[in-house]
């Protein structure tokens, strides 16, 4: 008999069909992987963003500032609700932050309003500083509830009189799209830059 020199066509196609099997394999693990990983990298980012926003909502509200002009008020709380019971109160309050972005040279306006793609936080420079304005957009929230406290009693309220006096506290929660909280609440103590 004669010695075999080659493949027969038979094991050529099995071994081409397993090769094709294991490189399906290799491919779907490959790309499995590569969706988490982006997946995880934008869920970072998001929570990442929202806790930068949180940090400077809270150095916000702890530098209010009651220097207001004529005819602005330094802190309008209104207290609102939709149809569904979901907090929607919108807050403006001027602040002389410490922390970057807001720096601690000139005043700016905070308004928080909540929108229909998620929480509006934007930050307004009063004086001409060369800065530009500030816009956040915090996704994942649909709904505000802001409590002050003052400091006579202490005690929790919705709403805040139109005066230009701050409140001695505030507590930021805020809501998802179904009304569940979404994170903790902020709570700050105010006014550490208001005038006395």
């Amino acid at each position: 008999m004669r010695a075999r020199r080659g493949f027969t066509l038979l094991e050529l196609i099995v071994s081409i069909a397993v090769s094709g099997i294991i490189a399906l394999l290799v491919y779907g693990s490959a790309s499995a992987g590569f969706d988490t990983r982006d997946a995880l990298a934008r869920y970072r980012a998001t929570n990442e963003a929202e806790l930068r926003v949180r940090a400077m909502l809270a150095d916000a509200l702890r530098h209010a500032s009651d220097e207001a002009d004529a005819g602005t008020l330094a802190f309008d709380l209104v207290d609102a609700t939709d149809p569904r019971g979901l907090p929607l109160d919108q807050l403006t309050f001027l602040t002389r932050g410490v922390l970057p972005p807001l720096g601690s040279s000139a005043r700016w306006s905070m308004t928080l309003t909540p929108t229909a793609r998620g929480l509006l936080v934007r930050a307004v420079p009063v004086e001409p500083s060369g800065a530009g304005s500030i816009s956040a957009v915090l996704d994942q929230v649909r709904g505000l509830d802001v409590q002050v406290a003052s400091l006579a009693d202490g005690s929790w309220s919705a709403a805040w009189p139109s005066s230009g006096q701050l409140p001695a506290a505030a507590q930021l929660t805020f809501y998802d799209v179904a009304g569940a909280p979404v994170g903790a609440p902020v709570v700050v103590r105010i006014g550490l830059e208001a005038v006395r």
